[in-house]
């Protein structure tokens, strides 16, 4: 069970190549569907309810899945539709503001992630402690933990080697060092990597498992996914739709590729409009923002896309192009 505001969608999508490439079945639930033994399922929500989920772990076990990878929500924890669910392994990944239109607080957001991480709910953890609430939560998670960071942690890379193809790193994971050749960009993704290892050995596969089927990782629909087009510019779609997740997408580009940054961003409505200036900023650090239409349900596209732009630092260069 995966859990965090950014990088569950990558994380288990990771866990599903690794035991591809391990010769085991794998089976995957998360934001944009579900796989059962390689054959697609449609998906409402990331993390389904209660008893649909279960109906689908059954579907998985009669299909001979040994392996399931699951995005769990917050939302998911409040509402209790893992009830039920004994994890071998759960994951951190990290928090940052998103979805206060159902959570309070960021601390009430903090405390329905932490619940997964009880001997009730998992016999091990995962947690990424680079992250300040991770390293929050790596002191007061109940339970056998792993930690995962590029500072001081239990599963760590080194010689690291970023490029707009994929990255290279050294993996240091139980005592092991391994080569992987990540054939998807952005320092995250190695951060993901690493949480998708930890997680795949707690859960009792080999280091060099983890490492083979990193690098066997197909892309990641719509996760920093370069599109093969042919123009005269690169072409990324990345589900950021956090101002750390647009923060992050914009800091990577920058590193790897020196041309001018456009970027194509909406919010959504009825969810959190306190985050919506806060995107308008983050997505200012590009040098031409368009700002766009991003499913606004009930809402007016106009009034969404005015809120975002009153983050915009004067004399941003943008243009509201809601079609």
């Amino acid at each position: 069970g995966v859990t965090g505001t950014n990088g569950k969608t990558t994380v288990t999508h990771m866990i599903e190549s690794i035991v591809a490439a391990a010769g085991r079945v794998p089976g995957l639930i998360g934001t944009i569907g579900a796989r059962v033994a390689g054959e697609s399922v449609e998906l409402a929500r990331t993390t389904p309810e209660a008893s649909d989920l279960q109906r689908l772990l059954a579907q998985m076990t009669l299909a001979g899945v040994e392996v399931a990878a699951l995005e769990v929500s917050s939302h998911a924890l409040a509402l209790r539709r893992v009830a039920g669910v004994c994890f071998e392994v759960v994951a951190f990944t990290n928090l940052s503001q998103d979805h206060l239109d159902f959570h309070p607080d960021m601390e009430s957001y903090y405390l329905a992630k932490a619940a997964l991480f009880t001997e009730e709910c998992s016999h091990n953890g995962v947690v990424w402690i680079d992250d300040p609430y991770g390293a929050r939560l790596a002191g007061e998670a109940q339970l056998p933990l792993t930690t995962v960071g590029l500072t001081a942690a239990d599963v760590t890379a080194t010689d690291v080697v970023s490029r707009l193809e994929g990255s290279s790193f050294t993996m240091i994971i139980g005592g092991e060092r391994h080569e992987v050749n990540l054939p998807i960009p952005g320092r995250f993704n190695i951060a993901n990597a690493l949480i998708a290892a930890a997680c795949v050995v707690a859960s009792g596969m080999m280091p060099a498992e983890a490492a083979r089927g990193l690098s066997l990782l197909p892309s990641v629909p719509g996760r920093f996914e370069l599109m093969p087009i042919e123009a005269p510019f690169t072409l990324i779609i990345d589900y950021a739709h956090s101002p750390d997740a647009i923060d992050a997408v914009i800091t990577e580009v920058r590193a790897l590729d020196p041309g001018r940054i456009t970027v194509v961003v909406g919010a959504d409505g009825d969810r959190d409009r306190d985050k919506r200036p806060l995107m308008g900023a983050a997505a200012a650090r590009a040098d031409r923002v368009i700002l766009t239409s991003d499913n606004p349900r009930s809402e007016d596209p106009a009034g969404i896309a005015s809120e975002v732009a009153t983050g915009f630092a004067p004399g941003s260069d943008f243009v509201i192009e809601l079609d």
